[in-house]
């Protein structure tokens, strides 16, 4: 029997999107045993808490989550950074749903 927990190319809650598959959805296996409320009401501490679960699940230990600040459009900023503090890219969350747009 396959080990569905397995990481693969990217975290559960990154796959997607495919066939009835959104960017926040995930097939069955150990985390399909998670309640999905509809609205996630999401922090910016608990957004960082995901943008660096991210970086951990890719093997970097090198960038930093910095910038993390909510929005007056009901979405959490953040940045990618290096050690030094060079932004390499910048992204939003929506704190209802979770899922992440490239803004920069």
């Amino acid at each position: 029997m396959a080990d569905e927990a397995g990481p693969g190319p990217h975290p559960p809650w990154m796959r997607g999107p495919g066939p009835g598959m959104g960017p926040m959805h995930h097939g069955p296996g150990l985390f399909g045993l998670m309640y999905h409320p509809d609205d996630r009401k999401l922090t910016p501490p608990e957004v960082q808490k995901i943008a660096e679960a991210f970086l951990l699940w890719n093997g970097n230990r090198t960038w930093k989550v910095t910038e993390v600040a909510a929005d007056s459009d009901g979405k959490v900023k953040f940045a990618f950074a290096t050690a030094d503090g060079g932004v390499i890219a910048r992204f939003t969350m929506d704190t209802k749903t979770g899922r992440i747009a490239r803004v920069g």
